[in-house]
């Protein structure tokens, strides 16, 4: 009997849209503004929104650190079935949040006109400085929210509370929207308008996010105690790939934008580069929500240990960002016009041609994009650091400005726009060589991509992992059960045991779980550990915790629920843990 990977697929196509938007959420004020802009500001309005994107990956960068490694340490906790370790992290996640949002707010307010000349404005761009001053003063209050925004994403979804997040985000758009077109037509409020009505909407949707936390059940609530530095040095560690692509993406842009300032275009194509980089946020935004819950999910896997379970995600991964980049691309490719014209006013019609060629070259990376983003999250989620951190940093910086710079002599502005297909083809060919080199072989199946640090989890034949789907399959995996564990050495009493467990268990899961009409699966690993024994047992029905009902109902009738009565009793410890909506039930025999 094996396990069919279907708990876990279905659990990634659950979480992955809801991602996506919330993803799309941090960077959607953002766009509006750009498109606002761009329409009723001018194109120096653009330009010097254009400038102030390297500020925004910074903020991306910090938020990054905090909300990927917090994500993935708190999953990997909860995979491991140990939620207060899980609550203590979040809690030191919220106190350095506290901590570096005040740091960068105080920081761009009182230089935000040196970093104005930094980003670029100044030689031929020295009149964008007043501009992109008045958008830094208003988009800075927004850093708090971003930050929080970032993390709640991540942690509501750990939480089973994915749904608020999409309503944050409609609120926010709504907001956003509505607040940038009275400030361009009724207000008059130029940039710094444009950069307050961003905040106030990103603080709206933090606001319903905060909702969250008055709720009784949930795993997620704050407390000064027991913090550790540890829990700090783990959370930056682990979410360092963040840092390094968001700090890679500024020093990027930063780059590109000295190399449009040299172009013969100047200002108008960084303005165009500006709506690249905007469209670019979107559409990385996108893909990084396929990633972004790569990571979460590989993080709960390596705290089960569950190699099955990894390559399932592996796969359905990859599907899933080749579908996502393929659509992308067709959009990107057939409306590059429209899109572009959207940033565009009477008089730029140089920039929105210029942009409209970029957005095309850059369509043609996305597929490319997708695959090497999947993989850099999926080897932060099993904490491959060093790995993910590499892989990183050639994406986001080397492999694409290096040919920028290499090509500009030649191209002009073409060698910005075919830098990024040469960058993603370059970086997932080394992703290809690596695991070629780790396999000694070519790498065409899933499993050779898992990258896992050995040893990872138990030997093979120390574990049975399979899975149930309804109630026909109960007995056969039972008679398994006990097939395995003879053969592993087990007592007759602890063979006995564990295959009655089973049997008592998916009856009981298919019997009220299953009654719902939707298509459900449990996932079952029997493990031998050392002279002990080991069963999970983990479905994706409603949330249900055998331990507290026994609690609650221990003074009534005992032939009720027999078999949870019996699976409490006899087994030496039994966990229970619901996480991202699913049921995970530890049974230590």
């Amino acid at each position: 009997m094996k396990n069919n990977g279907k708990i876990i697929s279905k659990l990634f196509r659950n979480s992955v849209l809801s991602i996506i938007a919330a993803a799309i959420a941090t960077m959607i004020g953002i766009v509006i503004d750009g498109i606002v802009i761009g329409r009723f500001l001018g194109p120096d309005s653009m330009a010097s929104y254009g400038l102030v994107t390297p500020i925004i990956n910074l903020a991306t960068a910090f938020s990054g650190i905090l909300a990927t490694g917090a994500q993935i340490i708190c999953a990997q906790h909860l995979g491991a079935g140990n939620a207060d370790k899980a609550r203590r992290a979040f809690s030191m996640c919220m106190v350095i949040t506290a901590v570096v949002a005040a740091v960068m707010m105080i920081v761009v307010l009182v230089f935000r006109g040196e970093i104005s000349v930094m980003l670029g404005a100044r030689g031929k761009s020295a009149h964008l400085q007043g501009l992109t001053s008045d958008y830094l003063l208003g988009l800075v209050f927004s850093f708090p929210c971003v930050l929080l925004l970032f993390e709640f994403n991540a942690l509501m979804r750990l939480d089973g509370d994915a749904n608020r997040v999409i309503v944050a985000v409609v609120v926010m758009t709504l907001l956003d929207v509505i607040g940038d077109l009275v400030n361009a037509l009724v207000v008059h409020g130029g940039m710094l308008g444009m950069g307050l009505t961003t905040s106030l909407s990103y603080f709206a949707a933090l606001v319903i996010m905060l909702l969250h936390f008055t709720k009784k059940d949930i795993i997620f609530r704050f407390s000064f105690k027991n913090l550790k530095l540890k829990d700090l040095l783990e959370i930056i560690t682990t979410g360092s790939s963040s840092a390094v692509g968001s700090a890679s993406a500024m020093l990027r842009n930063t780059a590109l934008n000295q190399i449009m300032v040299a172009s013969v275009l100047s200002s108008t194509a960084v303005a165009a580069l500006g709506v690249v980089n905007t469209v670019l946020n979107f559409t990385s935004s996108t893909m990084l929500g396929v990633a972004m819950t790569t990571a979460m999910i590989a993080g709960m896997i390596l705290g089960e240990q569950d190699r099955v379970a990894a390559e399932a995600l592996v796969k359905i991964s990859v599907k899933t960002s080749v579908v996502v980049g393929a659509i992308l691309t067709a959009l990107l490719l057939i409306f590059a016009d429209s899109i572009a014209g959207a940033f565009g006013s009477a008089d730029g019609a140089k920039m929105v041609e210029l942009a409209s060629r970029g957005l095309r070259f850059y369509a043609l990376s996305l597929i490319f994009y997708g695959l090497n983003v999947v993989f850099i999250n999926y080897t932060q989620g099993m904490r491959r650091m060093v790995i993910s951190n590499i892989v990183c940093f050639l994406d986001s910086f080397l492999f694409i400005v290096l040919p920028a710079f290499l090509l500009f002599g030649l191209l002009d502005t073409d060698a910005v726009w075919i830098a990024f297909i040469i960058g993603e083809s370059l970086n997932l060919l080394t992703i290809i060589i690596a695991a070629a080199v780790k396999k000694h072989g070519i790498p065409y199946k899933a499993k050779d991509f898992l990258f896992l640090k050995e040893p990872f989890g138990v030997p093979e034949g120390d574990v049975m992992d399979f899975s149930v789907t309804n109630e026909e399959q109960v007995i056969p995996a039972s008679e398994a059960v006990t097939e395995f564990c003879d053969r592993k050495g087990a007592s007759a009493k602890d063979s006995m045991m564990i295959a009655l467990f089973v049997e008592e268990l998916c009856n009981n899961i298919i019997e009220f779980g299953f009654s719902d009409g939707k298509k459900h699966g449990i996932d079952i690993r029997v493990i031998k550990i050392n002279d002990g024994w080991t069963l999970r047992i983990r479905d994706n029905c409603r949330q249900f915790d055998p331990t507290e009902w026994i609690k609650l109902h221990d003074n009534e009738d005992p032939t009720t629920n027999i078999g949870i009565r019996m699976v409490c009793g006899m087994a030496k410890d039994v966990k229970y843990l619901s996480t991202m909506e699913l049921n995970n039930l530890t049974i230590t025999i």
